[in-house]
């Protein structure tokens, strides 16, 4: 019986994945029975666990869990793919591949997911929640990530059916119903939406992307509705000869017009910036960087680095086989990175990505290293250099200091962006090589709501909701008392209302401290 293996292994006082593998090949030939897998384990260990026959083991599920790197920040991250849609975007770097949205490729992880279930929200998000529970994540703190390009240039009744579906999925999970293909109305995504509050996969962030150009009262309304967060901006670069030359259809005005208005709004921001464009150096790509970060009409929270790559079924490689295009050497885009990382990045921002999920296979030109960022990391750790950005310095990439109860500190960095005041403050250790947990505020006279609390998060394993874990960071307070300190400089700056932009799955967390929903945002008076 695998549950006598189970019990066997919480019994150990240093259990290690070496150790579990002993007792599994002790337990095989003692029953003559097939070696058992990880996910036998694990779905044994869940079933007496749900009977209450065993007390639960965060070691054991930790050594049993599948790429924890996948929950490591806190959320359980799902991405998703809209259906195949004309782009108003003329951009030369982006495939034309049948049957895709426009720039995504059938063979990248999250698009063959999203092909294979026919673009279906409800599927996707499904099956991709099935596959990090069986992995031994849990889904209850669910990071949505809707990709497939320009977002507002789809319909408004696809876009509030897409998301509604994902809401839907989240809600039903892990009961398996079919999707609907009914469009639905208002009053259905808002139904969905208040069932997720308390539904045991809660939406607590969503993130939409699109285009400078696509930013407008209108649809900064509409995101809002469907519970959007952040928005993944594909700023690309600053010079609008580049811009021009590869056919963006934006400028960088433009950018900054969209920036100022998601801003006054209460949204994060994710520029998407795309180095070895054609017309560009490393030097006017270190240049473009720098400016993103000292430009007051700038300054995003986090940035995705694309290297342009020349793949089939775009205009670039129609260039690049005419002789018309060659990126420069990935040698030359590897140094520029490293001074980027240690030399300009603010420790306010994140740099989520530094490549496309494009397989190698499907690169003609341009950046090939898929282990982009850990050959960075390793060629600045040899160099003894550091990078400030949030992911770098967040507690669940070092181990080291699990179990060690560090004296933290709250900083509060203060920056002008978009013509409002920005407070970043954050838990960190005295040396600030770690973050913990941080706060985006910000106080606009001119916004929405005179202050937002743009973000707040905190770092770690992502631990269950309603289940305490002594060694968890997510489990110390430390949110509770970033919103006091925020409340504080409200106070200081006598601001009478505070709003925060919350994820649908997060409301009854505010709730509780006092903060009531209004206008899909999630406001409190300040005495």
């Amino acid at each position: 019986m695998l549950s006598e293996l189970i019990k066997k292994l919480l019994q150990e006082k240093e259990l290690t994945r070496e150790k579990i593998d002993s007792l599994k090949r002790l337990y095989a030939n003692e029953h003559k029975a097939v070696f058992p897998t990880t996910a036998e384990l694990l779905k044994e260990y869940r079933r007496l666990l749900k009977l209450k026959k065993i007390q639960s083991s965060s070691t054991l599920e930790k050594i049993l869990q599948k790429r924890s790197v996948r929950t490591l920040s806190g959320v359980a991250i799902v991405t998703v793919l809209t259906k195949p849609w004309p782009c108003p975007g003329k951009c030369i770097y982006c495939p034309l591949e049948k049957e895709m949205p426009k720039s995504y490729l059938k063979n990248e992880p999250a698009a063959q997911r999203a092909y294979f279930n026919n673009f279906n929200p409800y599927n996707q998000v499904f099956s991709r929640l099935k596959m990090l529970y069986n992995n031994g994540h849990p889904t209850d703190k669910v990071e949505l990530i809707v990709k497939g390009g320009s977002w507002n240039s789809y319909s408004w009744s696809y876009q509030r059916w897409f998301i509604k579906e994902c809401f839907r999925a989240c809600n039903n999970f892990p009961q398996q119903t079919k999707p609907k293909l009914n469009l639905g109305s208002d009053q259905d995504l808002l139904k969905q939406q208040k069932t997720n509050e308390k539904a045991g996969s809660r939406i607590v962030g969503l993130t939409l992307e699109t285009r400078p150009d696509l930013i407008t009262l209108k649809t900064i309304t509409q995101m809002r509705l469907l519970g959007c967060t952040r928005i993944e901006l594909g700023v690309q670069h600053t010079d609008d000869k580049i811009l021009n030359l590869t056919k963006r259809g934006h400028t960088l005005e433009q950018a900054k017009q969209a920036a100022r208005l998601l801003r006054r709004y209460g949204f994060k921001l994710d520029f998407h910036l795309m180095p070895q464009l054609p017309g560009t150096t490393p030097t006017k790509d270190y240049q473009m960087i720098k400016q993103i970060f000292s430009d007051p009409d700038l300054k995003p929270d986090m940035i995705k680095i694309y290297p342009c790559s020349v793949v089939k079924h775009s205009e670039l490689y129609t260039w690049f086989k005419k002789g018309l295009f060659k990126p420069y050497a990935d040698k030359k885009l590897i140094e520029m990175l490293i001074k980027v990382k240690s030399q300009l990045i603010p420790r306010y921002c994140r740099i989520s990505r530094l490549i496309r999920d494009i397989p190698a296979t499907e690169i003609i030109a341009g950046n090939k290293v898929t282990n982009l960022r850990e050959t960075i990391q390793k060629t600045m750790k040899r160099k003894g250099l550091l990078c400030s950005c949030l992911r770098c310095r967040e507690i669940g990439h070092h181990p080291e200091l699990k179990n060690k109860t560090l004296p933290l500190k709250i900083f509060i960095d203060q920056y002008s962006a978009s013509k409002g005041q920005e407070y970043f403050l954050s838990f960190e250790d005295a040396k600030r090589q770690t973050v913990y947990g941080f706060c985006r505020l910000r106080i606009d006279p001119e916004g929405f709501f005179p202050a937002f609390i743009r973000e707040l998060h905190v770092y770690g394993q992502l631990v269950e909701i309603g289940r305490q874990q002594k060694d968890a960071s997510q489990h110390l307070g430390l949110g509770k008392k970033l919103i006091a300190a925020a409340e504080k400089i409200c106070r200081e700056n006598d601001v009478k209302q505070l709003a925060i932009i919350s994820g649908v799955g997060v409301r009854g967390y505010y709730k509780k401290l006092g903060y009531h929903l209004q206008k899909t945002y999630l406001v409190k008076k300040i005495d």
